[in-house]
């Protein structure tokens, strides 16, 4: 099982109400990945012109701080953004 340590929802929950920017939060998850903290399933690295992040995203990552959704599905919205290629691994 994938176990997420909980301070990384921290900072899910700060991104989701605006107190850190989209660019702070993808950084601390591409590093917790480079480091093995995250573990994300293989996921192709998708090539986008997009950078923007979806808002579901947002929302999710607050369902995910305050407990409403599980790990597997924040997890899943991560997969979404580097399939995306917004997300670069």
């Amino acid at each position: 099982i994938n176990l997420i340590p909980v301070w990384i929802k921290n900072n899910a929950g700060w991104w989701a109400d605006g107190s850190i920017d989209d660019a702070a939060f993808i950084q601390g998850i591409q590093f917790l990945i480079k480091e093995g903290i995250l573990k994300i399933p293989p996921t192709t690295q998708g090539i986008s012109s997009e950078s923007e992040i979806p808002v579901w995203i947002k929302n999710n990552a607050g369902w995910w701080a305050d407990g409403s959704i599980d790990d597997a599905a924040f997890i899943q919205g991560i997969q979404f953004l580097i399939k995306e290629g917004i997300l670069k691994i």
